[in-house]
């Protein structure tokens, strides 16, 4: 089988699993306990409210009118890139419809709201991270996007809490905090599933030793080094800066080695959000004999 295909097959994979996540986060939990949602979820609960209809063949209709008419105004890569999200879900939800609620819900209603945040959140980010998405309110803001030019980021969040907007009113205004609570829970999980094992921690390091820290780094925490040559502030010395980018568990070590060669060496260490390159998604080079 080639490269390719496998790779597809993860990416549809990650999908899938992505859609299963959410689909049972919203209808173990989030549609037992009455909460707002938006999207095309949101607008099938109001339609299932107004006229009875099945809440997960509302979403399909909807995300199939809306996958072709994405095929007709931006093209086929389009559509072949949202459309397994856009189906598989509204499947997914049909099937966890018919699965018995989250049982914490009866005994523990605040406990039940955040795992089923929590499952939605990764949801969403296990299908981000795949590059695709769930259809619906993307779906419409892509479209709106290319078509008439509208914002995609202010074209969804206009269509999702206008379909919250909505829920809350026919609902009576009930869950308001549950449903806040819940959305402030998900998008956390949801980004931080999106930057699982992308995270890392950036060092630059600033000492007279900068030769010995070098080595340090390569040799005993494995971990690749950048140098910067600068000047200092105050004297104008010619230097050199050791940059480096490494995962959090290898912080202590490396803090250790640091204050060993030089305690006086100035530190700073930053958060990264994603990293790519050599040593990261691609493979490391060989350290050479002697260096």
């Amino acid at each position: 089988m080639k490269p390719g295909w496998l790779g597809y097959l993860g990416r549809l994979a990650g999908v899938l699993a992505g859609n299963a996540l959410l689909a049972y986060g919203v209808a173990a939990v989030y549609l037992p306990a009455g909460l707002a949602v938006g999207g095309a979820t949101g607008v099938g609960l109001i339609l299932h409210t107004l006229f009875g209809l099945d809440t997960a063949v509302s979403v399909f209709v909807l995300n199939l009118g809306l996958l072709v008419a994405g095929w007709a105004c931006i093209g086929r890569e389009f559509a072949i890139n949202t459309a397994a999200g856009s189906l598989a879900y509204p499947v997914f939800l049909g099937l966890c419809q018919r699965l018995p609620a989250f049982s914490l819900l009866e005994t523990d209603r605040f406990a039940a709201l955040v795992c089923g945040a929590c499952f939605v959140g990764a949801g969403v980010g296990v299908t981000l991270r795949a590059g695709a998405s769930t259809g619906g309110s993307d779906s419409l803001a892509m479209i709106l996007h290319r078509t008439i030019r509208l914002p995609v980021a202010g074209v969804k969040m206009a269509a999702d809490y206008g379909v919250m907007a909505m829920a809350f009113w026919m609902a009576g205004g009930r869950n308001l905090w549950f449903s806040v609570m819940a959305l402030a829970i998900e998008t956390f999980v949801m980004n931080r599933t999106m930057l699982a094992g992308a995270a890392q921690l950036q060092l630059l390091v600033i000492s007279d030793h900068y030769e010995e820290i070098r080595q340090a780094l390569l040799c005993e925490a494995q971990a690749g080094v950048t140098m910067l040559h600068a000047d200092t502030g105050l004297r104008r010395t010619p230097g050199s800066v050791v940059f480096c980018v490494i995962p959090n568990k290898k912080l202590y070590g490396v803090k250790a080695a640091i204050r060993r060669i030089d305690p006086g060496a100035f530190l700073t260490i930053a958060a990264v959000r994603e990293v790519q390159g050599q040593g990261f998604t691609a493979a490391r080079i060989p350290l050479p004999v002697g260096k």
